[in-house]
């Protein structure tokens, strides 16, 4: 790096010295000579206008003035004196102000001057960015940077070997290679001050990467089993990684840098590739890719090896492979039969059913062949290097099989059908098409039948060309003349204000398009397009009959077919009912039901739970109730869409039957019920259930018949109670609707009394569902759930509690129950609470949780004596309890306890005792080994 600076001002060293004038005096006469003072006056600064930051700079300040002035500057803040300025910033800052002043001391005059100068810094810090190399063919961008104050301004400079190429301005630079034979440039920046004019360099050298003329050095032809030499050559610059390819697969040459012999050469350089061929390919490329070590560029260049293969494999006939039938293939060419192993799709193969090889391998047969059997075949021969045979594609001829017909089963008389014939073939078959006495040829048949005809057989026969096989398919085609099978779907009415859908169909072929005409009476008809309509009709139009016809029209042909539907329109309205609401009784009244009905109507009346079919009523009345509703049914005859009107019926002047106390009726205590009306009557009778009541020993009437007591209540007191009033004359009247017979005036029949008994609980009972109740021991598995009820005789409902161990479990009349282990026995409980008797009852079962079999233990005698009999118990813990099998001799025993007798010579003898729960079936099992001794043998 260089660093100039601009020339400085040349200092002044000599001070001159200004004399206004000066005289000799002569003292001839004895006279005296003298000068006048004066100044200071045409002050000025001598300097550079511009400074640049760090380098030290001198100033001077002059002036007329007589006798000698004294000088000071001012800087800022700053004062010095003396006629010279010594300056050197160390701030960069715009401009900066120097001011001298000149004061004449024995006139007291002064006078003063300033210096204003910009400011600069720098330049420094350069730097060229940019890439580290160029590339031939290629621009690249490089920046030039340095630190000036203001700023700086940049000049490039290109070069090679000395020699300048391109100059540039800015801080930028886009620049390509000059020529293709440059191998380096030399890039100089110099960065100068704009205001200083000071200036600063740097260089960079950059080698220009290139990679051309690639060229692969190898022979044309090359042998199976055989190593060739391959050289790839490329100019790079500065050098070349080297990559092969051959078959699929990638190798890294060596490389060697060839000597440039002539001025001007590019640098050269070399890769080398043996390659022993060792698989069959006819022509194979060999590709060489030569990479840029700087730049990454490559190139690449291809030759086309031709392989001969002195190994085939031929079919050992010439006969074509067909399926089904035995075929070889032979491996020609190998000097070593002992090492073939023969290929399939490049997998080696191994015999089977269908596939044989000779004891030498050079030949495989199939027997028979098949289908699958395609493919590529070679044979590898192991003589010094491995070698793949050429390849012998066999392609099994087969078929035809699946021989199919595609196209319509129905055809229409005048109307043009495709049929297409397919069938599994190799090599494609030849097809023939046959009907009546005509025939066709090809897979495709175009067929239009004129004639009338109910069917019509097509027959198509698929030929195999090369095994001259041939199979042939029928198809039976249904022929008809237009559009068939007309059917109109939907209600077999209309109803007025509804909207109904009705749908069209039809046998088209292949398809049909539908339009609908609706006519009804004079008004306009309704035409409508496809296959469903809707039919909405106004109930204002009291229409009887509509008419609703539909046209199914074929596509192709334009041949129709039509169908009609008589429909009947059925409405329903306004509905009211005629007569008197307001009632006494023991009256009779007439009322009549009236509606708008088409075609007809049916009316049903409800009055007090029962009905009445007519559309008059004739209604006596002899019930009591406040306000009775009389409903009138209105049902259309045609569609039962139905409509209802309800008049309230309003009874006057009733007698009613009452209880005597606020407290509701239990059973099992007292009770009464008073007939109370708005006179005294002639005389009273009690009924239940429209039945007179008569006295007993629980029940008992007042003197007038007023009250009616019951001594206790039970469960069969439950009914309508009433009291019959009768009122004026004498006279005897036959009520039909009543069991008894009052005499005396007119009879009322007072407003009713439901007694509904409350009682109980009666009968608590646990329950499992859609079982019989569960007894005093209830047993569970562990950790199952059981559906439980807890049921009661109880009216209103009773409230249901459920304990189990002592605390509360649910409030719900059926629970899901899970034991809780241990303990294995618990007690269970429902308690019922009537709310209204306030009675309370319960039922409590002991749940009992399985367990066991476990310690199960054999008791006994440690040792048998032969003949002598010994008894064994056997015991577990176990709950409810366990039954017990013992095995012995290979034999089965049960009981808890057992004798056993042995009767031959052993020296031991082994037991075993299984215990089983009787519940849960769960087992255990204890065995014990005795020793056996005969304290009576001898030994001989």
């Amino acid at each position: 790096m260089e660093h100039h600076s601009a020339t400085l001002p040349s200092l002044l060293l000599l001070l001159l010295t200004c004399l206004a004038g000066f005289s000799t005096s002569e003292t001839g006469d004895g006279g005296t000579g003298e000068e006048t003072s004066y100044g200071p006056s045409s002050v000025e600064i001598d300097g550079v206008n511009v400074v640049t930051v760090g380098i030290p700079y001198f100033f001077e300040c002059t002036a007329n003035c007589f006798p000698v002035c004294k000088y000071s500057w001012t800087r800022g803040n700053v004062t010095t004196q003396g006629t010279m300025l010594s300056l050197q910033l160390l701030h960069t800052m715009p401009t900066e102000t120097i001011t001298c002043t000149v004061v004449n001391p024995e006139t007291g005059r002064s006078a003063s001057a300033q210096k204003t100068m910009q400011v600069t810094a720098g330049p420094s810090n350069i730097q060229i960015s940019g890439p580290t190399y160029l590339t031939a063919g290629a621009e690249s961008s490089f920046s030039c940077s340095a630190s000036c104050y203001p700023s700086c301004s940049y000049t490039w400079v290109v070069s090679w070997n000395g020699q300048v190429l391109s100059t540039h301005e800015g801080d930028s630079l886009s620049l390509s290679p000059y020529t293709s034979t440059v191998i380096a440039e030399t890039l100089m920046c110099e960065a100068q001050d704009t205001v200083s004019h000071l200036f600063i360099s740097t260089t960079l050298t950059l080698p220009v990467a290139s990679i051309s003329s690639i060229s692969i050095e190898s022979p044309g032809t090359v042998t199976m089993g055989q190593t060739y030499s391959f050289t790839c050559f490329a100019a790079c610059i500065p050098t070349c990684s080297f990559t092969w390819e051959y078959m699929g697969k990638t190798f890294q040459g060596d490389r060697t840098e060839i000597p440039i012999l002539h001025q001007g050469e590019k640098r050269k350089f070399a890769s080398h590739l043996d390659i022993t061929f060792s698989d069959y390919s006819k022509i194979e490329p060999l590709t060489c890719v030569a990479t840029n070590s700087i730049s990454g560029a490559s190139i690449n260049s291809t030759v086309d090896l031709t392989v001969i293969d002195p190994i085939s494999v031929r079919a050992t006939s010439g006969t074509l492979p067909v399926a089904g039938k035995s075929f070889s293939l032979q491996c020609v060419g190998s000097q070593n039969p002992a090492s073939i192993t023969w290929l399939k799709n490049k997998e080696p193969m191994s015999a089977s059913q269908t596939v044989h090889f000779t004891p030498d391998n050079v030949t495989m047969t199939f027997s028979p062949l098949l289908q699958a059997d395609d493919g590529s075949y070679q044979c590898v021969v192991a003589q010094g290097p491995i070698i793949q045979s050429s390849v012998y594609e066999m392609q099994v001829n087969y078929g035809p099989s699946s021989v199919v017909i595609s196209g319509v089963d129905i055809m229409t008389l005048g109307m043009p059908y495709e049929f297409q014939c397919s069938a599994s073939c190799y090599p494609a078959c030849e097809f023939t098409w046959s009907w009546g006495k005509k025939t066709s040829r090809g897979p495709k048949l175009s067929l239009q039948l004129v004639e009338p005809e109910e069917t019509q057989t097509l027959t198509c026969t698929a030929l195999n060309p090369t095994t001259e096989a041939s199979v042939a398919a029928q198809k039976t085609l249904k022929v008809i003349d237009g559009p068939t099978n007309i059917h109109i779907s939907g209600p077999a009415f209309l109803t007025a204000g509804v909207e109904s859908n009705f749908t069209c169909s039809a046998d088209c072929h292949p398809s049909c398009n539908f339009s609908w005409v609706v006519t009804a009476d004079a008004q306009p008809p309704i035409t409508a397009q496809g296959s469903t309509i809707s039919v909405d009709l106004s109930a204002s139009a009291f229409l009887l009959d509509v008419s609703l016809e539909c046209k199914a029209q074929e596509t192709v042909s334009h041949l129709y077919i039509d169908k009609t539907l008589q429909l009947q329109l059925a409405s329903l309205s306004n509905i009211n009912i005629n007569g008197d609401s307001a009632v006494a009784i023991g009256s009779d009244y007439t009322y009549r039901c009236f509606a708008t009905c088409t075609p007809s109507c049916e009316f049903t009346w409800r009055f007090m739970g029962k009905t009445f079919e007519s559309d008059q009523l004739d209604l006596t009345i002899s019930d009591y109730s406040n306000i009775e509703p009389l409903t009138c049914e209105a049902k259309n005859t045609l569609s039962n869409i139905t409509i209802t009107a309800t008049m309230n019926l309003t009874v006057t002047d009733p007698f009613s039957v009452r209880a005597s106390s606020q407290a509701p009726p239990v059973a099992g205590r007292p009770f009464s019920l008073l007939c109370v009306g708005p006179q005294e009557p002639n005389s009273i009778t009690w009924l239940k259930n429209q039945h007179q009541v008569l006295a007993s020993d629980r029940v008992q009437f007042s003197p007038d018949n007023t009250t009616i007591t019951f001594s206790f209540l039970s469960r069969d007191d439950d009914g309508l109670y009433q009291c019959l009033v009768v009122e004026g004359e004498n006279r005897t009247i036959h009520d039909n609707t009543l069991v008894v017979v009052v005499e005396g005036g007119v009879p009322t029949l007072s407003v009713g009394y439901l007694m509904k008994v409350n009682y109980g609980p009666n009968e608590v009972l646990i329950k499992e569902a859609n079982e019989r109740p569960v007894g005093q021991v209830m047993l569970v598995q562990p950790g199952s759930t059981t559906e439980l009820q807890c049921l009661s005789q109880c009216f209103p409902v009773c409230l249901i509690t459920w304990f189990y161990q002592g605390t509360a479990l649910s409030t719900n009349a059926s629970i899901s129950f899970t034991p809780v282990i241990p303990p294995y026995a618990a007690a269970l409980s429902c308690v019922a609470s009537n709310p209204v008797t306030g009675q309370n009852g319960s039922a409590m079962t002991t749940v009992e949780v399985p367990d066991g079999p476990t310690n199960v233990i054999i008791a006994g005698p440690a040792a048998l004596e032969i003949g002598v009999t010994a008894s064994f118990s056997c015991s577990a813990e176990c709950f409810p309890s366990c039954t017990f099998t013992w095995t012995l001799y290979g034999q089965t025993m049960t009981g808890a306890v057992i004798d056993i007798t042995v009767n031959r010579h052993v020296s031991k003898e082994s037991i075993s005792c299984q215990a089983e729960n009787t519940f849960t079936g769960e087992t255990a099992t204890a065995n014990e080994t005795l020793s056996v001794s005969d304290p009576h043998w001898c030994g001989c």
